[in-house]
């Protein structure tokens, strides 16, 4: 029953009990100690006029119940000595209307009571109300939405803080994921259109030429290669299932097949790539994946270093941990941008990172790939002065 009832009626319910046990206590007490002081334990002092003998007795004792009303009027008619005897029936019909008075201003009490505590529930719980129906107007397609909130540091003003930094870390989640659906369709979509461009080169001539066929095919084939790198980190970032984490990794020989891997790209811009690593740094975790994330790490530092540039990478232990780094002395990256880099489709200088033919998923992955290895990254970037990859793994330790 009590579970079918407004939070603002069980709340009126309780006050309206608890007010009432007490104004039926006090009522009681002082009903009790009116009638035992005043009625019973008065002594009433009866002198006949033509004696000298005083008869005195309480109101309570036998004495008093002896004589009755009608007895009273009759003697009181003969012998007026008998009108003293008035004051037994006086303060009985006094006690009587004091509880009367009693149950009356009880019953009083109680009523106020229940209002006073329907309407302060109210207010204490106007902000519950303002709650539930903010939470009722929210949907998928207005997430901003607040509760106004008071400078007081009660339960109520905290829950209200609490829903608007909820809704806030709503918001700024859908907005992530509608900017990442947006984003992976424009990626797919370029070079789809691309391959279609190629193809209608080919239909535009009835004998297309050795090198018209070459070229489509040429474009062909690269715009595949992207979409299918597009798709697979897109599926390496939105799986959640439990990798192999129990390889041993030198972290020597991870960076020297990067390098080697990359050393195209790094003799094209003239680049000099020093490695400091510790001898037999060693990690645990998935081999392909630690790969895949290192690799990208390198990889942006040969695509926005500068002509003639270095790359440094570092691998040392400091107590605990294993820190890695890759540093380059390329074109850096401003504040702005810097809250934003880890973020998927997410390109520092979209111009440039089209020409350079990233997606913008690559430090995003990398972030990913390094928490699911319970590790942390960091970045310090300056522009026009090169930036520092830095990642904390966890030492390896023999079971």
């Amino acid at each position: 029953m009590l579970k079918k009832l407004s939070l603002r009626a069980r709340l009126t319910l309780l006050s309206t009990l608890l007010t009432t046990s007490m104004a039926v206590l006090l009522t009681c007490f002082f009903m009790f100690n009116a009638d035992r002081i005043f009625v019973k334990d008065l002594p009433i002092i009866f002198t006949a006029p033509d004696s000298d003998v005083a008869l005195t007795f309480k109101a309570a004792e036998p004495s008093a119940a002896l004589v009755d009303s009608k007895t009273l009027d009759q003697e009181s008619e003969t012998d007026p000595s008998y009108n003293n005897i008035d004051i037994v029936v006086t303060l009985t019909q006094a006690t009587r209307q004091f509880n009367l008075w009693g149950i009356a201003g009880l019953c009083l009490i109680t009523l106020l009571g229940g209002a006073a505590a329907w309407l302060m529930a109210g207010k204490a719980l106007k902000p519950v109300r303002e709650l539930s129906s903010a939470i009722e107007k929210v949907s998928d397609n207005d997430l901003s939405l607040h509760v106004e909130t008071t400078e007081r540091e009660d339960e109520i003003s905290q829950l209200g803080k609490s829903f608007n930094t909820m809704m806030d870390k709503v918001n700024s989640s859908f907005e992530r994921q509608k900017r990442f659906s947006a984003n992976a369709a424009h990626e797919l979509k370029t070079p789809l259109a691309t391959i279609q461009v190629g193809l209608d080169v080919l239909e535009l001539d009835e004998k297309p030429t050795q090198e018209q066929m070459e070229w489509a095919l040429t474009v062909t084939k690269a715009n595949t290669e992207r979409m299918i790198e597009l798709v697979e980190n897109l599926f390496t970032l939105s799986s959640d299932k439990e990798c192999d984490m129990n390889d041993i990794i030198d972290i020597q020989d991870v960076f020297t097949r990067i390098v080697d891997e990359l050393a195209a790209q790094i003799n094209s811009r003239h680049l000099q790539v020093t490695m400091q690593i510790s001898d037999d740094i060693k990690l645990k975790g998935n081999a392909v994946m630690l790969y895949r994330a290192l690799f990208n790490l390198v990889e942006n530092a040969i695509k926005y270093n500068i002509e003639n540039g270095t790359i440094l990478i570092t691998a040392i232990e400091e107590g605990a941990k294993i820190k890695v780094s890759v540093s380059d002395s390329g074109i850096g990256i401003n504040d702005e941008d810097m809250q934003h880099i880890f973020e998927p489709f997410y390109r520092a200088d979209q111009s440039r990172s089209r020409l350079m033919g990233g997606s913008g998923l690559g430090l995003s992955l990398v972030n990913d790939i390094i928490k699911k290895h319970d590790a942390e990254i960091d970045v310090d970037s300056q522009p026009n002065r090169g930036t520092v990859f830095t990642v904390m793994f966890k030492k390896q330790t023999d079971d």
